[in-house]
């Protein structure tokens, strides 16, 4: 007798069946993202124990991580951020990770950053008003920051730079480097924005598709593996 038969002429199992089944998926899943973006990065790598991450933009350890839970998991990865607040909280709560204080861009360069506060979200390359601060600061492209770290595969990389997003791009190397994942911040909500489209041409000239938008970050996946997503994201 097969299971569905046993259970539909057993009433005490049947019952017990439709209880487990209640309370199995009760605890309602938790996140760290402002969106919940990080619970659609978890399902992706669902099945993936270890894996490597860069993190750029990262901010805080916690406080919107698309990157925690992998860390939680025992993923490990590159915490970069122009904020050095920021990467002092990562080398405290992060110590298996690599946690770096600079500035990514298209090119390897002195720059300067404008900072509203010690650790904020919106301290960018982009001045956004009069009253932020300059802070010196070393920019490289991210080649050069996987060659200096010996970092030779990367299974995820989350982009998050107020604006500059673009130019991170511009500094790797997509045919050494493919992750199976990005997720790209662009702070405008109309989906027709020119800033959403010049970075989803340019995702797609190197081989990756916009397969999903939570809140302010796009998700892009490998084009040679989108028939997989349907069994990495199921339920």
């Amino acid at each position: 007798m097969d299971k569905e038969k046993f259970l539909r002429n057993n009433k005490f199992f049947y019952w017990l069946y439709k209880i487990q089944k209640i309370y199995k998926n009760k605890r309602p899943n938790t996140h760290y993202g402002e969106f919940g973006e990080d619970i659609m990065v978890s399902r992706f790598f669902k099945n993936k124990k270890i894996g490597f991450y860069i993190d750029i933009g990262a901010y805080h350890p916690f406080k919107g991580s698309l990157t925690q839970k992998l860390y939680k998991k025992g993923w490990h990865g590159a915490n970069i951020d122009i904020s050095k607040t920021s990467i002092d909280l990562f080398k405290i709560a992060r110590p298996k990770d690599i946690n770096i204080n600079c500035a990514i861009g298209k090119v390897t360069e002195e720059t300067k950053f404008f900072q509203n506060s010690k650790i904020n979200q919106q301290n960018s390359l982009i001045r956004q008003n009069p009253n932020q601060k300059e802070v010196k600061i070393k920019c490289y492209e991210l080649n050069d920051i996987l060659t200096f770290n010996k970092i030779e595969k990367v299974d995820y990389i989350n982009i998050d730079t107020e604006g500059t997003e673009l130019d991170v791009l511009k500094g790797l190397n997509f045919k050494k480097i493919k992750p199976s994942l990005f997720t790209i911040e662009d702070n405008h909500f109309d989906l027709d924005s020119d800033s959403k489209k010049e970075k989803i041409n340019y995702m797609k000239n190197q081989g990756y598709a916009l397969i999903n938008n939570i809140g302010v970050t796009m998700f892009f996946f490998k084009e040679e593996e989108i028939k997989q997503i349907s069994n990495l994201i199921k339920i």
